[in-house]
């Protein structure tokens, strides 16, 4: 009888070759990675990017007449290619999503030391195997969308269309725009207007973007109160730690087996203390701390011990309240529960803007997208330095256009719905 099993690279190529191929393109990739290191974005900033894209967008048109009913131009427009190389890249987005990612900027020294760092994949969107695969996968979307217009055409193909030239307009966008873009952090006193960026790897520059600094504001969520080891300073239990949060004087509540009362409280406070005497008292300046004092009973003890507990300042220590040699209670710095700037924005066009910039509501200046980024921590609430991050990425409109496009393919196969086959 004669076998029908087909042996790999014998024709018509399947998912066997498209996987072979995906895998030695991630192969190549790893092997330049080696080679070469992690891809220079500076190497391909305007106009090598733009002129990298218009030979790839004009070369698949010319492999698509040329060769296009050629067996390995229509192979690669096929699913058999297709799944491969998006289950390939998939397989290293995965990746990239386990291991921390580290900026471009990154001194390799400052790097952990795993086989991750050698393969680049810690700057996963800059390593080689990444970039290649995206390269491999947009030329089988595009030879895919060539190929759907040599045959009879209908009003469904519109959606075909737009999602396979969104998908592709925004991928290669992105990647092709990553060099080009320029982030900058800038921190800026109260009263004070900076003009001067730091860069990823530390350089100064000039923007054109200048910011004042009208006012900063931290607020933060009630004090908590925890049980610690002595010893360890670990929070108890230790398989689950316990806080309570401060609700007011007069409350009482249970923390790891001891009853905690609440018998005062300041919410601004000085605190003077030496070797054998220590004070708490109303403070309300710059650098006051929160203090809390409590009546804590724990089971075994005769009487219970009451004193002050405070998170301390940059002007004033910690308070720890200790109830015998195995145990404190303590308060745990305040969380954040939001911190904004108010600012005046100036253009080098003369454009004056004021604004309020919190995390997640970033403010949008000509190209520029101004987000807050941090605080002086050191001084916690009565920080009166803002730092923000400035992003310019002038190729995010063609990745929008993309993305558009893609909503617009979904939306119109949704409406228009699956295909009905004559009766």
């Amino acid at each position: 009888m004669k076998s029908t099993s087909r042996k790999i690279w014998e024709h018509p190529w399947g998912y066997a070759e498209g996987l072979i191929v995906a895998a030695g393109v991630l192969l190549s990739g790893i092997l330049l990675q080696l080679s070469s290191g992690n891809i220079e974005t500076a190497l391909f900033a305007f106009p090598v990017n733009t002129i990298i894209g218009a030979l790839f967008i004009t070369g698949l048109p010319l492999v698509h007449f040329i060769s296009g009913k050629g067996r390995v131009t229509r192979w690669m427009s096929s699913v058999y290619a297709t799944i491969p190389a998006l289950s390939v890249l998939l397989l290293l987005t995965i990746i990239l999503g386990l291991i921390p990612q580290f900026a471009s900027g990154t001194a390799r020294e400052q790097l952990p030391h795993h086989p991750f760092t050698s393969l680049g994949w810690n700057r996963m969107t800059i390593s080689w195997s990444f970039v290649l695969l995206c390269f491999y996968n947009l030329t089988i979307l595009g030879l895919t969308t060539l190929r759907r217009t040599t045959r009879k055409q209908s009003w469904r193909d519109i959606g075909f269309y737009l999602n396979h030239l969104g998908l592709f307009i925004a991928l290669l966008g992105g990647i092709l725009g990553s060099a080009d873009m320029e982030r900058f952090t800038i921190s800026v006193q109260e009263g004070q207007v900076e003009w001067r960026g730091a860069g990823k790897t530390g350089e100064i520059k000039e923007l054109p973007v200048a910011i004042q600094l009208d006012s900063f504001m931290i607020e933060e969520y009630e004090p908590k109160l925890a049980i610690i080891e002595n010893k360890t300073g670990k929070m108890l239990p230790v398989s689950r730690p316990e806080t309570y949060m401060f609700e007011g004087v007069g409350k009482t509540t249970q923390l790891a087996g001891i009853t905690l009362e609440i018998t005062d409280w300041l919410p601004h406070a000085a605190i003077f203390r030496d070797s054998t005497f220590m004070n708490v008292v109303p403070m309300m300046m710059e650098g006051a701390t929160t203090a809390i004092k409590v009546k804590a009973h724990k089971p075994g003890l005769d009487q219970p011990v009451e004193g002050w507990i405070s998170n301390g300042s940059y002007l004033f220590p910690h308070i720890f309240l200790e109830i015998d040699e195995e145990i404190s209670i303590a308060m745990p710095m305040q969380e954040v529960k939001k911190y904004s700037s108010h600012v005046t924005v100036f253009t080098k066009a003369g454009m004056t803007k004021e604004a309020v910039i919190e995390v997640n509501k970033p403010l949008q200046v000509e190209d520029w997208m101004i987000y807050q980024y941090s605080y002086d921590d050191t001084k916690g609430k009565y920080s009166d330095t803002s730092v923000f991050e400035l992003v310019r990425d002038p190729w995010l409109n063609v990745v929008y256009a993309g993305i558009f496009m893609l909503l617009a393919g979904a939306l119109f196969l949704f409406i228009a719905g699956p295909k009905r086959k004559a009766s």
